[in-house]
């Protein structure tokens, strides 16, 4: 009877393996079945190899070596021909050979998740931004992906360039040296992406270094035990019998990153409290815009609450890792193939030579782009060795793929880009070496996703353009100095698995170092006669050539102007349009003989014949014109364009190189001076002196009940008394008649400016100092005569304050006095006693900020009063807010209460949108430059940002003629473009003063109108505007003053 049980049991047992197979393949430990959408045999679509064991392909990998384990995988795909199943350990796993496959998978929404073996990197890299899935991963990624802006990128690239020259430093002296890549090559890598994305130098760490990298081959040699045995892929058997070998491996990797990450909170905070100590509220927007690498972004986020300790340990590990081993597997390579193939090398030495100065000093991200063979050469290296030779995906629910397969949940997918990168399908003769295939017209039928060396997809590299950049960077400084000999033949080299691709064997080079040549003085002399000959024989026609040839990259008739090119070769006015001339010499006379109305309207009328940002060509220069908001972020928070434009050379003989015009260490030391004297504390002692002198301002019409006013002429003298007593601490009561000539000379000043401005043939200094300079010699002399005398009377003043101070505080009161926040021109005098500064310097930053101070803001407020004037609803609901907020004997107009004044404060932003004190601005490029948009501006060339145009660009403003102050209402704003409205620029050359002047307008705007209604006396159709310095009109605005009942 038991018998016959058993055997009914045994037999009900096969009958219901028989029926389970058909979906589960039984002997792979139940992998379930992957079936095809329309129920053709799976083997139609994708064969499935016989495995090595009766247990399906579960025993494979079992017992083979690193190269056994890459090997098999490689005859495996030779076999199949086409992309092919396996099934082991209870998974299904389908490996892709070709890119219709891989762009399937890659770009598949639901195929994000890491493969099953990323899970054998998860005690070395937990779950980082290459190990994580789901909400985690689009959080880290999109908190990572723009610490790789180009921005970032162009800050990497002097790194990038000290560390290839540090590289050679230790073959110095030698002029031929057999080096092992593998052991070079390493340490470059890892000194690299720790001071860029790290932001710590390995200068003092270099042993540690050294070992971190000892012990990442110990982690790597963890991964091929647990992927060659299927017994160890569950995390539960692993950590009972393997995990306790690598502990102590994972001890010296963490230990390495937490100390960098240690070190990096330490300087980051210093950074953070420099910066606090020297920046104002002024400057949140460029404060807020400044994009972090990588680690700082982290620790930052840390702060928002984003992330903790353990997520900032998970990404440095994850980013350590990439960014060092991926990296130097392709420089390593790299150089491996520049050995063995000479000609190719020259090529790219020759276009290096061409491109590069011996120097480096031109070696910046520009330069790198025109470098095209070398990228060719880096990317067919790529091609044959692809740093990652496997990636995984894993099916989180039953996917259904382009060509019929349906996978079921918990699917494995291995794309083997080794073998599509060889797939002779995608690239005749394969195996070899031949930079070419990258040519454009080379690559435009070939398969996007054939090359795939950085993945692609959701989940590419988001580091491939620093790699890139890095390689690029050494090779070129390689190259400079080396010829690259082979010392190994490639036939020898054995392929490994590890977590990268590796190689049995070390790959080693020969450095020959380069010979530089000289030509003697005789063969020189010969070749110039030669040269003469020709060029006599052949002059015009030569010249003629010559000219059609070099007008490509130069506008000839500007004067040979380099021209502004594009990243990608498409034409330029596909991206900003042409201006045409007028004359045959492009834009090089356009506001030659205009009068100061006409210069102004030339600017308005091209920007709305253009209708976007545009370029134009004069004198030498290229010229590019924004009237968007895009284009003015990208300019204005640009670290590499903080140099003035070429019209702020116009200023020197007025301000010299000040703060406004400077530029450089100049201008970052002085900036760092100024910038605590506008701090609150400051503008909160300002305030008693701005309400002062907004009642002495009204006493000139004392015992009138109405009177006519001309705003030019009564406003700046408000201004400059403000200015002079706030931020120099000088009264100007005895110096009134000095500070009326101050102000008309200045008005001659402007006069040269526009005068220069409008005939480029006074561009030049050395014209001007010949036919025009003298003209403006008494004016200046009497502006700079009248700034020295503040300066001089200052001295004086705080000599006896801080004398007094002396005589009346104890010892205990130093860290007060050492404390005490200074005005404008008290700290220049402080300065220049602790050796910071010189008299000059002082009269440079007292004529900038005495002119910026008085003349910006008094714009501000004849237009806000002629607003005022001609809004009388929107005057009145001023009115109204300034009654409910400030007592009628202004005991309490403070600054707390000023802020308390929104509609005011929307009405004067409203002012500045349409009437901006300054409604141009330049930059200049100091090297080649790369846009958001695009372009490429050459070296030298301007930048005009028109913010009029942009203030009025119905682009981001409704109605843009009409006066509303409601667009600054909160929820009307918040949509808005940041850079629509910029009266006080932005970015790291904002206006320090912004505060000081809206706190300013506001106080005698309240201390006008609690006294007076303001009512029209100009039609604002018959203003006429004209170019300045500043915004000016040629009629004067004169407003209606009638005194409240």
């Amino acid at each position: 009877m038991i018998v016959l049980w058993l055997i009914v049991a045994l037999s009900v047992l096969l009958h219901w393996l028989h029926r389970v197979n058909k979906d589960y393949n039984i002997l792979s430990f139940f992998a379930k079945r992957v079936r095809t959408k329309d129920g053709t045999p799976v083997e139609s679509i994708a064969p499935i190899p016989k495995g090595r064991t009766i247990f399906a392909n579960t025993f494979d990998l079992y017992g083979r070596d690193h190269a056994g384990v890459f090997q098999h995988s490689r005859d495996r795909a030779a076999k199949m021909g086409i992309s092919y199943l396996e099934y082991g350990v209870g998974t299904s796993i389908y490996n892709i050979i070709d890119a219709d496959n891989a762009e399937n998978v890659l770009n598949h929404p639901n195929l994000i998740t890491k493969g099953l073996v990323y899970n054998f990197l998860h005690p070395f890299l937990r779950t980082g931004l290459l190990t994580s899935t789901g909400k985690k991963w689009h959080a880290r990624r999109k908190m990572l992906t723009p610490t790789f802006h180009f921005n970032i990128l162009n800050q990497f690239q002097e790194i990038f360039k000290t560390e290839s020259q540090k590289f050679l430093q230790q073959f110095k002296g030698q002029d031929e040296v057999t080096i092992s890549l593998q052991d070079v090559i390493p340490r470059f890598t890892l000194n690299s992406i720790c001071e860029t994305a790290m932001g710590v130098k390995l200068d003092e760490m270099a042993e540690k270094g050294d070992r971190y990298r000892e012990n990442f081959s110990q982690i790597e040699e963890c991964f091929i035990r647990r992927l060659s045995n299927p017994l160890l892929w569950g995390d539960s058997l692993f950590n009972m019998f393997a995990a306790k070998d690598y502990a102590s491996a994972l001890d010296v990797v963490h230990g390495f990153s937490s100390e960098i990450i240690a070190k990096r909170r330490v300087l980051l905070e210093g950074e953070l409290d420099n910066k606090r100590t020297t920046q104002t509220a002024d400057d949140d927007v460029f404060i807020t815009k400044k994009r972090f690498a990588m680690l700082d972004t982290l620790i930052c986020a840390e702060k928002d609450g984003l992330i903790d300790h353990i997520g900032i340990c998970e990404e440095v590990d994850t980013l350590m890792f990439e960014g060092y081993d991926t990296t130097s597997i392709g420089l390593i390579f790299g150089l491996m193939n520049m050995s063995l193939n000479p000609d190719k090398q020259e090529l790219c030495f020759q276009e290096i030579q061409e491109n590069i100065e011996d120097d480096l000093s031109n070696l910046d991200v520009g330069q790198l782009n025109k470098l095209k063979y070398l990228e060719y050469f880096m990317k067919e290296t790529m091609r044959l060795y692809p740093s990652v030779p496997i990636m995984g995906r894993q099916a989180t629910q039953e996917t259904e793929l382009a060509n019929g397969l349906i996978l079921p949940k918990g699917s494995q997918i291995t794309i083997h880009v080794f073998d599509i990168h060889r797939n002779a399908k995608y690239w005749d003769s394969p195996e070899e070496f031949r930079p070419e295939r990258f040519l454009p017209e080379n690559s435009q039928n070939r398969h996007t996703y054939a090359y795939i060396p950085f993945s692609a997809g959701q989940r590419n590299c988001i580091g491939q353009k620093y790699a890139m950049q890095e390689m690029k960077t050494l090779m070129v400084v390689l190259l400079k100095q080396f010829k690259i000999l082979p010392a190994i033949d490639p036939k020898d080299i054995v392929f490994n698995t590890g977590i990268t691709l590796r190689t049995q064997n070390k790959i080693h080079v020969k450095l020959v170092r380069r010979k530089k040549v000289y030509l003697s003085r005789e063969v020189c002399g010969c070749c110039c006669l030669k040269m003469i000959v020709l060029l006599l024989v052949g002059a015009l026609s030569g010249l003629l050539y010559w000219l059609y040839r070099i007008n490509n990259d130069y506008c000839v008739l500007a004067f040979f102007a380099r021209r502004i090119r594009t990243k990608d070769g498409q034409h330029v006015e596909s991206i900003a349009p042409l201006a045409k001339g007028t004359t045959v010499f492009a834009n090089n006379f356009d506001l030659y003989g205009k009068d100061h109305a006409g210069v102004f309207n030339h600017s308005r009328d091209c920007a709305k014949k253009m209708g976007e940002s545009y370029i134009e060509y004069g004198m030498g220069t290229s010229i590019y014109n924004i009237i968007d908001a895009d284009n003015a972020e990208n300019v204005l928070n640009d670290p590499n364009m903080i140099n003035k434009g070429l019209v702020y050379n116009f200023l020197h003989p007025f301000l010299r190189t000040g703060l406004l015009t400077s530029t450089g260490k100049k201008w970052h030391a002085r900036r760092k001076m100024l910038t605590p004297t506008f701090h609150f504390n400051i503008l909160n002692q300002f305030q008693e002196v701005f309400k002062t002198e907004s009642i002495k301002f009204l006493q000139q019409f004392k015992g009138q009940d109405e009177v006519i006013i001309s705003l030019n002429d009564v406003i700046p003298r408000f201004t400059l008394n403000s200015i002079c007593e706030t931020a120099m601490g000088v009264k100007l009561d005895e110096m009134a008649e000095k500070g009326d000539r101050y102000r008309e000379n200045f008005k001659q000043i402007e006069e040269c400016f526009i005068r220069r401005l409008s005939n480029p043939l006074l561009w030049s200094d050395s014209l001007f100092n010949i036919f025009a300079a003298k003209d403006y010699a008494s004016a200046l002399n009497v502006v700079h005569s009248f700034s020295s005398e503040i300066i001089a009377k200052r001295r004086v003043l705080l000599k006896d304050e801080l004398d007094n101070r002396g005589s009346t505080q104890a010892a205990d009161d130093d860290e007060f006095i050492t404390k005490k926040r200074f005005a404008m021109l008290d700290t220049l005098i402080c300065a220049e006693k602790d050796g910071l500064i010189d008299h000059i310097g002082i009269c440079e930053e007292v004529d900038t900020l005495m002119f910026e101070g008085y003349d910006t803001t008094s714009i501000g407020l004849i237009f806000g009063l002629m607003n005022m004037s001609h809004n009388t609803d929107k005057q009145e609901i001023c009115f109204q807010e300034i009654q409910e907020n400030i007592d009628d004997e202004l005991s309490n107009l403070d600054i707390s209460h000023l802020n308390k004044l929104k509609y005011l404060e929307y009405f004067i932003k409203e002012t500045m949108r349409l009437f901006p004190s300054v409604p141009d601005m330049g930059r200049e490029t100091s090297r080649d430059t790369e846009l958001d948009n695009g372009l490429i501006l050459p070296k030298s060339s301007q930048i005009v940002v028109h913010v009029f145009d942009i203030h009025r660009n119905p682009k981001y403003w409704d109605s843009p003629e009409e006066f509303r102050p409601e667009r600054f209402l909160p929820e009307n704003a918040q949509n808005r473009h940041t850079y629509a409205y910029i009266p006080f620029s932005a970015g790291q050359r904002n206006c320090i003063g912004q505060k000081y002047a809206m706190q300013e307008m506001k106080t005698l705007m309240v201390v006008l109108l609690k006294h007076f209604q303001v009512l029209p006396i100009i039609d604002p159709k018959e203003i006429v505007f004209e170019t300045g310095i500043t915004l000016r009109t040629k009629n004067k605005i004169h407003v209606k003053l009638v005194r409240k009942k």
